[in-house]
């Protein structure tokens, strides 16, 4: 008797390990956060994004990896510029009343929000346009910002991996500030009895710009 119960514990044994091998197959192995991944989620007063790249090469591999997170940095700024800007001018439009001007960088939103020629469109199918055009105010500021997390890691086939964080530091969000206010993208117009201009400080930018990180970086966040 107590063989038979020691065979029958043997074999549960057995079959828990092999559901247990089993499940952990269908699931596959899981990955862990890269360092520089981590630190790039981390909150911090300035933008931050990560990037990696394979080559044989170190350098290449590198230089893959900071384009990368350089690409990934700019569209991250743009799409938060675009989007407390078109936020802006919502709040605008709704006070200012419907036959009032309000004017962004040569797009004119005006009671149904038409653009040139009269087109129908929303204030967000106008800012979505735009991104493209911030993108390329923000890459400019990118192009000397080094990497404050650099891992190189040599894979089986006798490439190398490289992962990178960037940050943007405040020196050149300013410089990101004013060149966006120099191209009109930070100036509100509105003509309601009289045009009166209104600018988006540089304090409030760059508040701004933390607040809409913090919830892009909670987005990833869940995402991963």
């Amino acid at each position: 008797m107590k063989k038979a119960v020691f065979f029958a514990a043997m074999i549960a044994a057995l079959l828990a390990t092999d559901l247990c091998v089993a499940q952990n197959t269908s699931r596959g192995v899981r990955r862990e956060q890269e360092q520089c991944e981590a630190l790039a989620l981390q909150p911090s007063v300035s933008p931050r994004a990560s990037g990696s790249g394979v080559s044989r090469s170190e350098t290449v591999a590198l230089n893959i990896a900071k384009l990368e997170a350089r690409n990934e940095l700019a569209s991250q700024i743009a799409v938060e510029i675009s989007s407390f800007m078109q936020h802006r001018v919502e709040q605008i439009m709704m006070t200012a009343g419907a036959n009032t001007d309000v004017n962004v960088r040569n797009n004119n939103y005006r009671g149904s929000v038409t653009g040139s020629g009269n087109t129908s469109r929303t204030v967000s199918a106008v800012w979505q346009k735009d991104i493209m055009v911030i993108e390329q105010y923000v890459s400019q500021q990118l192009t000397n910002v080094v990497p404050i997390c650099r891992n190189s890691y040599n894979q089986p086939d006798g490439s190398v991996m490289v992962y990178v964080c960037l940050e943007m530091n405040p020196e050149a969000q300013s410089k990101m500030y004013i060149d966006l206010k120099e191209a009109g993208i930070l100036v509100i117009d509105v003509n309601s009895d009289g045009l009166n201009s209104i600018d988006i400080s540089e304090q409030e930018f760059l508040m701004e710009l933390a607040k809409a990180r913090e919830e892009y970086n909670k987005l990833k966040i869940t995402t991963l």
